[in-house]
């Protein structure tokens, strides 16, 4: 089962991007606990549902290291998942993944044939994200919205070079304010 029709949409989908932004699109501020007051049971909830759907992770170098030293060590639902899940580095600078369970090194070109055999979930939207979407290789755009201005930050699309075009497919209104967008690439 896809990462979408895990979440109720109907299309199959091979890779599924997940990442939070404020309302004026900042990824990396605020702090993380200016944010706890809008995140929700539902909300970790589906997010457990996107991990539990996926084959694997597929994760930039700094995400994989930061998400190493954040998650293996924790216990819970999604924990379990994340650490016991195959995840996939793309990096050309990492020389060893042992630092967490069930991770194989691999390099971008290597993402369309792994594409093309599992259901593959990545997380934040930094430079991976980003050439995914521009490649055509990332075919759900999961969007946490938090009802917080930031002001200042590195924005979820810093300067794409062109139009974006993203097609809302679902939304979910939690009860803290926070909205959840599934959007797909709209290649028309």
């Amino acid at each position: 089962m896809s990462c979408a029709a895990a979440c109720g949409l109907t299309c199959m989908t091979s890779i599924t991007a997940q990442t939070h932004a404020t309302l004026d699109g900042v990824i990396d501020a605020p702090p993380a606990d200016a944010l706890l007051p809008y995140m929700s049971d539902a909300g970790r909830q589906g997010a457990l549902d996107l991990a539990l759907a996926a084959d694997a992770l597929l994760l930039a170098r700094e995400t994989w290291q930061g998400l190493a030293r954040a998650w293996r060590d924790q216990t819970g639902p999604m924990a379990e998942r994340l650490n016991t899940m195959p995840k996939y580095v793309v990096s050309a600078t990492l020389g060893s993944a042992a630092e967490w369970d069930h991770t194989t090194i691999v390099g971008y070109d290597d993402i369309a044939g792994l594409r093309e055999r599992e259901q593959l979930l990545t997380y934040g939207c930094g430079r991976l994200a980003r050439d995914l979407l521009a490649d055509g290789l990332l075919d759900v755009l999961v969007l946490s919205l938090t009802p917080v201005v930031a002001g200042a930050g590195r924005r979820l699309f810093d300067d794409p070079g062109h139009l974006v075009r993203l097609r809302l497919t679902d939304s979910t209104t939690f009860e803290t304010g926070a909205v959840r967008l599934f959007l797909e690439p709209d290649h028309a």
